[in-house]
Formats: C-alpha cells, sequence, structure tokens
C-alpha cells in the first residue's frame, strides 16, 4: 500500500456514481455474513486503482465479458445499464476497469485511473 498516492483528475460526482454501482453490486451478491473488501493503492506508474473485491459466489469467464453491455444483467430486476455507465465514465476518464472472478470465492472489480 502506498503511503501517499498520486492526485487523481477526475469528475468526483461521475467516479463516485463507478463506486456506488460496483460497490452496491457487490452488495448484492455478498451474503450469509460475507465481507467486501474496497483498497486504494498505486501499483503503476502515474495510474491510482480503486479495488472493491467481494466474497459472492463469483462469475465464469463468459459473464465476465458480457459485463458492460447495454441491457445485459444476471438480476431479476436489474437493467444492465449501471456497470455500462460506469465502463464508459472510467474510459472518458482514460482509465479501465478489470474483473477477476473464481467460481465459489467472489470477484474482484479494479478501477484503474491515470494520475
Amino acid at each position: 500500500m502506498s503511503p501517499q498516492l498520486p492526485m487523481v483528475y477526475c469528475e468526483p460526482n461521475q467516479i463516485k456514481q463507478v463506486l456506488i454501482n460496483v460497490i452496491k453490486n457487490a452488495i448484492e451478491v455478498t451474503s450469509n455474513g460475507g465481507r467486501i473488501f474496497v483498497e486504494v493503492y498505486s501499483t503503476e506508474p502515474h495510474y491510482v486503482t480503486v479495488s472493491i473485491r467481494d466474497q459472492g459466489d463469483g462469475m465464469p469467464e463468459e459473464r465476465i465479458k458480457r459485463l458492460g453491455e447495454p441491457f445485459y444483467t444476471t438480476k431479476e430486476k436489474g437493467t444492465g445499464l449501471g456497470l455500462m455507465v460506469s465502463y464508459k465514465i472510467i474510459e472518458e476518464h482514460k482509465g479501465r476497469i478489470e474483473v477477476e472472478s473464481k467460481i465459489g470465492e467472489g470477484t474482484a472489480f479494479r478501477v484503474i485511473l491515470p494520475a
């Protein structure tokens, strides 16, 4: 963990919306006392990463590939627009979202932004 993180130039309300979307999704898939871990660190020169990791059921690779597609959802009452908007916001900030998941262990979303 970096003691001093570089500043990120961004539209704060848009980044807040991304974090709300990702954390809300993590809450919805984590049950039975599971935990959500949020970390902020710098691993690449001139980038800051916000990692949100849940202890949900995880998802297969074919689902990960479709995340961010309009109207793609696995929720009964979902619209599939939250992650689509999140991916677009991060792309407009010249960043990226990486997703890693293991069935039975959970999913990690990493929001990586230039500093």
